[in-house]
């Protein structure tokens, strides 16, 4: 994660915390009752009320908009450059997403889409994507970037995709690759991990071993494996960990810094997750 913070700013009543990876940023803001000056964004925008109750308005330059009391799981789309204001009759929480055009652009471009497309204003009571997308993304918010830039750029493309489907004017759907990744693109890509895992590995370099888009990779990679790219790394590691630990001169840092985790912290709480034990007690359980 490239970046995550805390900011207070008391004369607005909120209070955010923010992350920035390539292409996307987060923020999860709390605010008190108050107006919003009008304002734009350089990217897409979506927001999701994570709390319900708030009596409010949210208008754009569009005419466009919605009012009444916030629902908890309710999706505004506003599209780059369009102005927007809020005007809050109470306690507000909600998560807001910014994606970059230019990766919808491309991902637009690589799924051989016109390129004349564009990006709706959108109300949805709900959208189920866009809240697991939002979810997970607060995960590495709270874990301060625990699952790494892969995840991250995994769940952009996501997102960038989602939005060509179903928040367009002509609804177009993604060309659709059939049987997965070949064999040998396969083996490539697994020998490029296993070469490269205790790197941050990018999304796009395992896209460009395969010869495919970042947004065809991930999703035919996970049809042939089973899995994301994301989670055969963290797999990857994990065994490259279990290794490791057999050895009982190597402290424990140095087990989790040369199996590619960054920080002990995230080598622990990963290694529980993915085993149901810390390297520890794994380690234990090896000479008992």
């Amino acid at each position: 994660m490239t970046e995550a913070r805390k900011s207070h700013e008391p004369s607005n009543g909120m209070l955010k915390r923010k992350a920035v990876w390539d292409s996307l940023r987060l923020e999860h803001c709390r605010m008190r009752d108050g107006h919003l000056p009008e304002h734009r964004h350089r990217e897409h925008v979506i927001l999701m009320a994570l709390s319900d109750g708030c009596k409010g308005e949210f208008r754009t330059e569009s005419g466009s908009g919605l009012s009444g009391t916030q629902r908890r799981g309710a999706v505004c789309v506003v599209p780059s450059g369009l102005a927007h204001t809020a005007t809050l009759c109470g306690n507000s929480e909600h998560l807001a997403l910014y994606l970059d055009p230019a990766l919808v652009r491309r991902a637009a471009s690589e799924s051989r889409l016109a390129s004349g497309f564009e990006i709706l204003e959108k109300y949805p009571r709900r959208d189920n994507v866009i809240k697991s997308v939002a979810f997970a993304l607060l995960g590495e918010l709270d874990s301060e970037g625990l699952s790494g830039r892969l995840y991250a750029e995994s769940l952009a493309n996501v997102l960038a995709i989602h939005l060509l489907r179903y928040y367009t004017a002509a609804g177009i759907k993604p060309e659709k690759f059939k049987g997965g990744l070949p064999g040998t693109k396969l083996r490539q890509v697994m020998a490029y991990i296993t070469e490269n895992y205790a790197n941050d590995i990018r999304l796009d370099e395992l896209a460009q071993v395969a010869g495919m888009s970042n947004f065809h990779f991930a999703r035919e990679f996970k049809r042939t494996t089973g899995t994301s790219p994301h989670q055969y790394l963290i797999n990857f590691r994990i065994e490259r960990a279990k290794k490791l630990l057999g050895d009982e001169r190597l402290p424990l840092i140095e087990v989790g810094l040369r199996s590619g985790f960054s920080h002990q912290s995230h080598f622990t709480r990963l290694f529980r997750k993915f085993t149901g034990t810390t390297p520890h007690s794994y380690r234990l359980s090896l000479q008992s």
